[in-house]
């Protein structure tokens, strides 16, 4: 049987709307989008925010010292590449006497530079639940997603967001822990940016769907990572991320011709067969 959806009840403005000519768009694989995108002021591509700062590496100024810190950042001046910012300083690390001497640091500082570049990105109005219910999940697997741009992944070799805690909170300088792997999400969250541990099975799912993947194919990677894999329920942690925010767009047959976007109407209009998606 045909599944019924009607978004006449959707409260977020601009996404999705009561009217038919909205729904025939998502059902032609039209981008279930708000009104608001990124801002493309130049060559088509999103505005920047403030390029990433020294005090953006407090934990790592804690680590090294300051001595050490001044140090580092005059080698990263004196040899960086005409045009490059600060964002270039993990790699750097990785070559660097610091780096080479305590790898962890290369780690500490790629996750302060996610998180500041987490703080930095674009508001973007994020596509909710009842735009991408589980039904409609289930019976477009070839479906893409364009995910937040607020939202970051790290997969590190050791787990350095317990010690930026520490060294935040006043911890040791000289207790870098040892290498173990741990997979990150940086995000925004209810009470700030958020720094979350991901199994390995949702990394592998959340960074390919971050890639533009079919969501089978980011599916069948998730439980090709491990025997947790077997019982990966995709459709639910797809919703769990939708209630957290993270995604922005959807594409229901990336493989068609999409139509042209449809203007958005605000009157209420009652329910018509064109509410009806056919699995």
């Amino acid at each position: 049987m045909p599944t019924k959806i009607d978004f006449r009840d959707c409260v977020h403005q601009g996404v999705a709307g009561p009217t038919p000519d909205h729904i025939l768009a998502s059902i032609h694989a039209e981008y279930c989008m708000p009104r608001v995108g990124l801002p493309t002021p130049r060559g088509g591509r999103p505005s920047a925010g403030p390029a990433i700062q020294l005090e953006d590496f407090a934990a790592l100024a804690r680590a090294l010292g300051q001595e050490a810190f001044r140090q580092l950042i005059g080698d990263v001046l004196r040899h960086r590449d005409p045009g490059s910012t600060l964002a270039q300083l993990p790699d750097f690390l990785t070559s660097h006497r610091y780096g080479r001497a305590t790898p962890a640091l290369i780690d500490l500082a790629r996750l302060e530079c996610a998180i500041a570049e987490s703080e930095r990105a674009p508001d973007v109005q994020s596509v909710g639940l009842c735009c991408l219910p589980p039904e409609l999940i289930r019976t477009h697997p070839d479906l893409t997603l364009a995910l937040h741009p607020a939202w970051r992944w790290l997969d590190l070799a050791a787990p350095v967001d317990r010690w930026r805690e520490a060294l935040l909170g006043g911890g040791a300088m000289d207790d870098a822990p040892a290498p173990r792997r741990v997979r990150l999400r940086v995000h925004p969250g209810r009470d700030g940016l958020a720094v979350q541990r991901l199994t390995a099975v949702e990394f592998a799912f959340e960074t390919a769907l971050q890639r533009g993947a079919l969501l089978r194919r980011a599916e069948a990677d998730a439980r090709m990572v491990g025997a947790d894999g077997a019982t990966f329920d995709p459709v639910r942690h797809l919703q769990s991320l939708l209630l957290a925010g993270a995604v922005i767009g959807a594409q229901l047959h990336p493989h068609q011709d999409a139509m042209r976007p449809h203007a958005h109407s605000t009157e209420s209009l009652p329910s018509s067969p064109a509410n009806e998606v056919t699995p």
